[in-house]
């Protein structure tokens, strides 16, 4: 499955440079490992394409619908 997902172009850039591994993000879609996310940067609308690796669901940690997405 494939996710549409805007990101700040600050965070797009230390994603694409590989400095920044993971997102964080709401549990408001059915993420899986092997989805791709498809990260466009508000400034530029560019785009690149990363694949889940890792899912945190932080409800563990008594923190609900947030997850952290390795990347």
């Amino acid at each position: 499955m494939e996710h549409n997902l805007d990101i700040q172009h600050n965070y797009f850039l230390d994603v694409k440079s590989g400095i920044k591994t993971f997102e964080i993000r709401r549990t408001n879609r059915d993420y899986n490992i092997g989805d791709k996310l498809i990260l466009k940067s508000l400034k530029t609308n560019k785009t690149i394409i990363k694949q889940i690796k890792y899912i945190c669901d932080l409800s563990i940690y008594d923190i609900e619908h947030i997850i952290i997405l390795g990347i």
